[in-house]
């Protein structure tokens, strides 16, 4: 192996390094709560080194975050492996959400964080990152309102697309909740029961909400 590569897989380890620790920096911080110099302190370089590696603090941060990028969610397998109605999906593809989420408890503080920040970058991730599992709520409801038979949805109904946006938002805002009193709260730290009950607590409460029968679990 020549010099050169040595080199460059020492500041390839050294890139990762900075990313890393700058990630949990941000997460307590937040983008504007930690300065160039604080984080080349943090990282024990320079702010020249950093700066070989990143043109500015904005750069890291979108790197940052684009490394959260690589843990979007996958529901194919959560759709597919077992009843194909929309409660029994739904409780499927919330918990792959949930447990991805709870596992990496930093991209939930700069998911917080991300909200006062205003850093376009770090919205439309997040918005990403939640746009499977809103789609699919969305289109499942247009389509059981358009099916006049099923009378529970008649009150959503009446509110049109309003009512689907207000259903949806209330459901990512008890997911959000549920996140964060598992990986950041004393929820997290005293959880006996797993990640599947207190979804199934959320599933029935937003099923009463849109006017829907539970599930018998």
């Amino acid at each position: 192996m020549s010099i050169k590569t040595k080199q460059r897989l020492k500041a390839v380890d050294r890139r990762a390094s900075i990313l890393e620790l700058s990630k949990k920096m941000f997460a307590r911080n937040g983008l504007h709560g930690v300065s160039v110099n604080k984080i080349a302190e943090e990282c024990n370089v320079s702010p020249a080194v950093l700066y070989q590696h990143f043109p500015s603090k904005d750069a890291l941060y979108e790197a940052v975050i684009q490394t959260l990028a690589g843990k979007r969610e996958d529901y194919v397998d959560a759709v597919l492996s077992g009843p194909t109605d929309f409660a029994n999906v739904l409780y499927r593809m919330t918990v792959v959400l949930v447990k991805n989420r709870i596992a990496d408890s930093d991209s939930v503080r700069i998911e917080l964080r991300a909200l006062v920040d205003d850093n376009k970058v770090s919205e439309q991730f997040f918005f990403n990152q939640w746009k499977g599992l809103t789609d699919y709520i969305q289109i499942s409801l247009h389509e059981m309102m358009e099916l006049e038979e099923l009378e529970e949805l008649e009150e959503m109904r009446e509110m049109g697309p309003v009512g689907v946006r207000l259903a949806v938002l209330a459901y990512i805002g008890l997911v959000r909740e549920l996140i964060i009193q598992l990986s950041l709260g004393d929820l997290g730290k005293n959880n006996k029961f797993g990640t599947e009950y207190f979804v199934k607590g959320i599933i029935d409460q937003f099923l009463r909400g849109v006017g829907l029968k539970p599930l018998q679990w």
